[in-house]
């Protein structure tokens, strides 16, 4: 019998070992627990040490692994004319052995540090049964709750005279995210230990043409960020990648846990940021559930309904008394659309400063156009109702029995 040589041992047993790790998704409670106590743990530890690297290690791993797909496919295809020497035929199997182990490698660190924690429980409660059925009243009442929460914490931001805003630096927002973050922990456990600094892409310009705002690197325990992204958005940002790096790897998950950190913080320009986060969420399955509203009272001879013969000054009218029996239409102040604006504007000013090589390279951008909307649809089949605008369910569960 021929003896299978190490090399070979070694990519059966880690795949064995993937393999029989990856079967622990199948049972969500375990997971959870596995998340819990030995994950955090996993989390803590890696993450401690990849911190001390000021650039993000596991990207620059990601652009070497590309780097060695791409070589091992041309190697492959010189080893056609190249396939009588001996040599080139050792270097070029040498060279795809290295590959197929480091693609092994990322895989078995990839199971425990992604997978698992992913296939748990919906923030880690089990399988509780919660409503999921709100009105058109829970859900105003949750609106009025974060215009008000908005409007509020922007009074406490200073605009200067000159009409600028002075937003926290890099150094202090990161401390108060870590300690926002930190402070759920007696209701989200896996939410205490250690923050590391969540780093900046240095593929910020491919990612800002794709509409991602960040990501986490599981192999290496890096959350990093979009530099192009606003002040204020980049606050909801940070805590959202925080929460993956904790093993809420959920988008729903992490954008409620998020939200529900930086509004409850001390800090304006966090509440701010947590509101308006909220609000973008919120905002259009509180009009939807008031569009239903309108048509049940049309329909019952409560609301005008309107044709070719109703005029604006009738609809305006109309509209008023609806917005008057709901109790009233909940409105941003100017002041909060003042402070994100500028926000927004100093990221645009950034963006504009910065040259963008892929702007001369058309056929380039349209490709990013096409794998981002791929992955984009991708990813939505894949969370289904835990995508992010499963937050407002979440959120609507939260606060019940505390707003309404």
């Amino acid at each position: 019998m021929k003896k299978i040589p190490k090399f070979w041992w070694f990519i059966i047993i880690m795949t064995v070992l993937s393999a029989l790790m990856a079967l622990v998704g199948f049972f969500p409670s375990v997971c959870d627990k596995y998340t819990d106590h030995v994950y955090c743990h996993i989390c803590d530890g890696i993450s401690k040490l990849t911190a001390r690297i000021p650039f993000p290690l596991g990207e620059i791993l990601m652009y070497i692994g590309a780097a060695m797909l791409l070589l091992s496919a041309v190697f492959l295809i010189l080893l056609i004319f190249l396939h009588k020497k001996a040599g080139y035929k050792k270097f070029c199997a040498n060279f795809i052995k290295t590959f197929v182990a480091a693609l092994t490698c990322v895989v078995f660190i990839y199971v425990p540090c992604w997978y698992i924690p992913f296939r748990g429980t919906v923030l880690g409660h089990g399988d509780v049964k919660k409503s999921t059925d709100y009105s058109w009243q829970e859900l105003s009442a949750m609106m009025n709750f974060i215009v008000d929460g908005a409007n509020q914490a922007a009074e406490e931001i200073e605009i200067k005279e000159d009409g600028t805003v002075e937003f926290p630096t890099q150094e202090e927002s990161r401390k108060k995210v870590a300690d926002a973050m930190r402070s759920l922990k007696d209701e989200y456990p896996r939410l205490a230990g250690y923050y590391p600094p969540v780093k900046t892409a240095l593929c910020s310009d491919i990612l800002d043409r794709m509409g991602i705002g960040g990501y986490n690197y599981p192999y290496t325990m890096e959350p990093t960020h979009n530099k192009y992204v606003s002040e204020l958005d980049m606050l909801c940002l940070d805590a959202h990648e925080l929460s993956h790096h904790k093993g809420y790897y959920k988008e729903n998950e992490a954008n409620f846990l998020s939200e529900l950190a930086l509004i409850q913080s001390d800090d304006p320009y966090l509440r701010l940021a947590g509101f308006m986060d909220m609000f973008d969420y919120v905002e259009s399955d509180y009009y939807d559930a008031l569009d239903v509203l309108a048509d049940e009272m049309m329909a019952n001879g409560e609301m005008l309904v309107p044709d070719e013969n109703t005029t604006e000054e009738e609809i305006e009218a109309e509209m008023a008394k609806f917005f008057e029996y709901v109790g009233g239409e909940p409105v941003i102040s100017e002041r909060v659309w003042y402070i994100t604006d500028y926000a927004d504007g100093i990221a645009i000013e950034m963006y504009e400063e910065e040259s963008h090589p892929i702007d001369e390279m058309p056929q380039v951008d349209e490709a990013i156009d096409t794998v981002s909307d791929k992955g984009w649809e991708v990813q939505e089949e894949i969370l289904q109702e835990n995508s992010y605008d499963g937050v407002t369910l979440l959120l609507l569960q939260y606060y019940d029995g505390k707003l309404y």
